[in-house]
């Protein structure tokens, strides 16, 4: 089969929804499908990127979020999806890259699968700080959400809560399809020494946390409950992996609170194959965020072994079972996220062999499949 993903944001990028697409891609295409990526761009990342199978359309910045890019003629795309025989479409974006998937599927007959990856109605805070007007935008943007769904012959959904949350918008055809982990590369055998070291760490409790820069991340939750779990124990450091907007408030947040001597932030996007040792030097991984539609890197961290602490909100309250391979708290109390830290410190070698049980079902094999059969389903 041969599938053509569209996209808003793509390499050079890494980002969930990046993930998503390159892990789906190639589980795929090891099963004999031919995947080709439309994504938005620019010269550089056409210069760059040498796969034959990716098109990038001109496009410009979004200014509240530079790493995202709206495509300016992205339409031109439904040539191509001719020209190549393309079976089916599946979109990952639902900006101007969205847009001319729709318009491709409808032209070239083809059907038309869409992923609800971001919750960009929580996300109004880059259009506006004024109260009335963000609740304009998340308003507007949630009609415009439950149109552009409409239009899908099928939904893919990260998480139950988030299948659930859009049929309450009134929209069906959904299936639950996370993106699945490398469970062979996540492991709890990984050696995390080499990364102790280079972080000056060896003797340390390790507190961690991956992923992009953001506000709707919720770090202030973590950063407010250091000051707490260092009071139990004095030789905890926080570790921040991820590059993003809200890296200079975070640091100065940091700096107001009086850590800066306890926090790291590594302000990039690690290589992935650096990846999972920085998992396996962790003690406990920590994720505050009140924005996620399914949360990969909790499923990396359990696959490598480490409990997980992170808020009971959406898709983590399905993942992280209580005293089981982790422990949940309200994301906007900063005690009780320090207390459940704390408890996982002292109790995280117990759920080894648990979280790893838990990331084992969200396999890489296991989702491709998944995935392979809905694409096959609506072809038929």
């Amino acid at each position: 089969m041969k599938i053509a993903y569209y996209t808003e944001t793509y390499l050079p990028n890494k980002d969930g929804v990046v993930t998503s697409i390159l892990t789906f891609k190639r589980a795929l295409e090891d099963m004999g499908h031919e995947v080709y990526i439309f994504a938005a761009g620019d010269r550089k990342a056409k210069r760059e990127n040498k796969d034959k199978k990716v098109f990038y359309y001109t496009s410009t910045p979004f200014r509240p979020y530079p790493m995202y890019r709206i495509a300016l003629f992205p339409f031109t795309s439904q040539n191509k999806v001719k020209e190549l025989g393309i079976d089916l479409i599946h979109s990952h974006g639902m900006a101007t890259m969205g847009l001319a998937a729709v318009e491709a599927a409808k032209i070239n007959k083809l059907p038309l699968v869409s992923t609800f990856h971001t919750l960009v109605a929580q996300a109004t805070h880059y259009i506006s700080n004024a109260k009335v007007v963000r609740g304009m935008v998340e308003k507007f943007t949630w009609k415009y959400l439950q149109w552009y769904y409409k239009q899908c012959n099928a939904v893919v959904a990260p998480s139950v809560v988030i299948k659930e949350m859009l049929e309450e918008r009134g929209l069906t055809g959904i299936y639950v399809i996370p993106t699945g982990i490398d469970i062979k590369r996540y492991n709890p055998d990984n050696d995390g020494s080499s990364i102790r070291k280079e972080w000056c760490m060896e003797k340390n409790k390790i507190i961690l946390n991956v992923g992009r820069l953001v506000l709707e991340k919720n770090l202030d939750v973590l950063i407010k409950s250091s000051l707490i779990v260092l009071e139990e124990f004095s030789d905890a450091r926080f570790v921040i992996v991820g590059e993003g907007p809200a890296f200079s408030y975070y640091k100065k947040l940091v700096g107001k609170t009086g850590v800066e001597k306890w926090f790291t932030f590594i302000n990039e996007a690690l290589p992935i194959d650096k990846m999972p040792r920085v998992y396996a030097a962790a003690d406990v991984f920590v994720i505050p965020s009140k924005f996620e539609t399914q949360g990969i890197v909790v499923q990396e961290a359990m696959a490598s072994g480490k409990p997980v602490v992170g808020a009971d909100y959406l898709a983590l309250k399905e993942i992280i079972r209580e005293d089981y391979n982790g422990y949940k708290f309200d994301p906007d109390d900063f005690e009780e996220c320090a207390e459940k830290i704390i408890k996982a410190l002292k109790k995280g070698k117990e759920m080894k062999e648990n979280a790893r049980k838990s990331a084992e079902e969200f396999s890489v094999e296991n989702c491709a499949m998944r995935m392979a059969k809905l694409y096959e389903k609506m072809v038929l």
